[in-house]
């Protein structure tokens, strides 16, 4: 009977030991969604979120952002929407060395200073450019509560895309349809704008540089503006109302179209607040 309670006492300590052990093999960054961070119907209008990272291939911390941007892409689908926007001290191009590529863009720049995003450094962000903590300028390791809060709101508005790129000439053309799903006050503009992934330049680490870095959501330009254009022809919304804007552009000789994607928000003139994004690929898969 001593026998048996001894191997059972054996056993019991080897699966604790075994469940202490497990946990060590969660990686880092380890987000949980706030709010549930469920995937969403697609059948249904929701409201996406726009994160706007703010960063620079020589910004040592900036990896760990994107990291960061990246893995709530994971939780939460397309329901998030990601601008990268070389921006700043840290995107200024060397004359020589691992940092001559010039990512920087007229309406990144002009973002940049408008929300002094350059007097807290970098990276640093905006979720729907809505004040948290009772700033629109969100640090890093606030995104994820950010974007949680943003993503359980009801949808406000919905956009939808339709793309037409013609290879050979490479000109897109872009036409936006954008429903309000309620009556809301103020002045609504909606911004378009071209972002492009899989950029392999140097970037800045912690550790080193790493040479063969992938950049992604980069902010590439806009095909109207830093600001945008009035949704439709008076920018009032009301519910029900489908309103349209059509845009063109001929891409850079230097930009993949394959790896480029439109990216459309609409957002309040007077607080400068989104309440809705969409993205989109110029080529479609």
């Amino acid at each position: 009977m001593r026998k048996i309670f001894t191997i059972a006492i054996v056993i019991v300590l080897g699966i604790v030991i075994g469940l202490i052990t497990s946990c060590d093999i969660v990686e880092e960054p380890y987000l949980v969604p706030v709010g549930g961070g469920t995937t969403p119907d697609t059948t249904q209008k929701i409201r996406k979120v726009l994160l706007e990272d703010y960063t620079g291939q020589e910004c040592p911390n900036c990896p760990e952002a994107a990291e960061i941007s990246h893995t709530l892409q994971a939780i939460y689908g397309e329901q998030l929407v990601v601008i990268a926007i070389h921006a700043g001290y840290y995107s200024e191009p060397d004359a020589t060395g691992d940092f001559t590529a010039d990512f920087r863009t007229t309406e990144g720049t002009a973002l940049n200073h408008f929300f002094n995003i350059y007097l807290y450094g970098y990276p640093m962000g905006m979720v729907n450019r809505t004040e948290y903590d009772g700033f629109p300028v969100v640090t890093k390791d606030d995104w994820e509560s950010a974007v949680g809060i943003q993503a359980e709101m009801d949808p406000q508005a919905d956009i939808s895309i339709t793309n037409t790129y013609n290879d050979g000439t490479r000109k897109l053309d872009c036409t936006l349809e954008t429903e309000f799903l309620e009556d809301l006050e103020g002045i609504y503009n909606i911004c378009v704008f071209i972002t492009e992934s899989h950029i392999i330049s140097p970037q800045q680490t912690a550790d080193s540089v790493a040479h063969s870095y992938e950049h992604n959501h980069m902010l590439r330009g806009s095909m109207n503006g830093t600001w945008g254009d009035l949704v439709g022809t008076d920018g009032t919304a009301v519910s029900g109302t489908k309103l349209t804007n059509s845009y063109s552009i001929t891409l850079p000789a230097e930009w993949v179209a394959e790896n480029c994607a439109v990216v459309a928000f609409v957002y309040d003139t007077e607080d400068n607040e989104v309440v809705q994004a969409e993205e989109i690929e110029v080529v479609s898969r």
